[in-house]
């Protein structure tokens, strides 16, 4: 997820470094363990062919909406790691650009779907404050809710989630950065660092920064005990190629080793913590496969199989 988001949001320090380390990885793991990361970085090209081919279409020239420019990424559902959908109601002007762009690539791609993945958008709004106009650079969700006060100076929480159709969890969420962090757009009523379901929300008439670009960051979810497992679970799934080819290399140039011999020498090779437990179902899992086999006279003691 730390390399698509990079890949995505345009984060990455060096593209060339990134390409060269999964070079390094499939070397080390093979191709099955790189061919998602390789397609990651096929889509991202891919797409801003499709994006300039698009920006020059009939369709753009004629239906897009003024000042507004939109840059999508059109991704793979295989490559990329899972995110959950969320619904979110669309302004007019970004519904309009989506669903030109949707005939355009259909329009060329016939028999694909496309499906709109909100919650990794982020946009640059440009917000004509009483004493200045500033650039925000912000996420989907709270571009939104921002946009709904174009129209209303004053809006009650239910007001905004039933304008949004943001689920009440991620929008109170989202209206904590906007209102109750270091930078703040929108003045909650009444003060406080949580969102309530009865609070109200009004524009920020005296909002002032000295930067003329201005980022807000989102607020983090803190990870539960089950979602923290099921991390360290996926973890370990996406490192059993990288065991395996650790112990595939110790046992061709060794040939015959212990047990004990051989998970020493993997704990020196690998750069990560493991269990031994984890270890011993690897090698099983390979003997199985017919990489290794078990002593005849001795079984803790593995012979490689060429």
């Amino acid at each position: 997820k730390d390399l698509s988001k990079r890949l995505l949001l345009g984060k990455s320090a060096s593209i060339d470094a990134e390409r060269s380390m999964i070079t390094k990885l499939k070397t080390e793991c093979g191709s099955q363990f790189t061919s998602h990361l390789e397609g990651m970085f096929k889509d991202i090209d891919l797409s801003r062919d499709i994006v300039s081919s698009f920006r020059q279409s009939a369709q753009a020239r004629a239906s897009l909406p003024p000042n507004m420019d939109m840059l999508i990424h059109v991704l793979t559902q295989g490559y990329w790691p899972s995110y959950p959908p969320t619904e979110v109601k669309l302004p007019a002007e970004l519904n309009a650009y989506q669903e030109v762009f949707r005939e355009f690539y259909l329009s060329k791609h016939s028999g694909r779907r496309l499906h709109w993945q909100n919650s990794l958008a982020h946009c640059v709004l440009k917000v004509n404050f009483p004493k200045g106009t500033k650039e925000l650079v912000v996420s989907l969700f709270q571009t939104v809710v921002l946009m709904l006060f174009q129209d209303q100076d004053q809006l009650s929480f239910k007001d905004i989630e039933e304008a949004s159709g943001i689920e009440a969890k991620e929008l109170k969420r989202t209206l904590q950065s906007l209102a109750c962090g270091k930078v703040r757009v929108l003045v909650k009523s009444p003060k406080g660092r949580d969102v309530d379901d009865t609070d109200t929300f009004h524009f920020n008439q005296d909002f002032s920064e000295k930067l003329f670009r201005i980022k807000i960051n989102n607020i983090q979810v803190k990870e539960s005990l089950e979602e923290n497992a099921a991390t360290t679970e996926r973890v370990f799934q996406d490192r059993q190629y990288q065991i395996d080819a650790a112990v595939v290399r110790v046992m061709k140039t060794r040939k015959t080793l212990s047990h004990t011999l051989l998970i020493s020498e993997l704990y020196k090779q690998l750069q990560f913590p493991i269990k031994p437990a984890d270890l011993k179902k690897r090698i099983e899992s390979l003997i199985d496969r017919e990489y290794l086999e078990r002593d005849e006279n001795d079984a803790k003691v593995y012979i490689y199989l060429a």
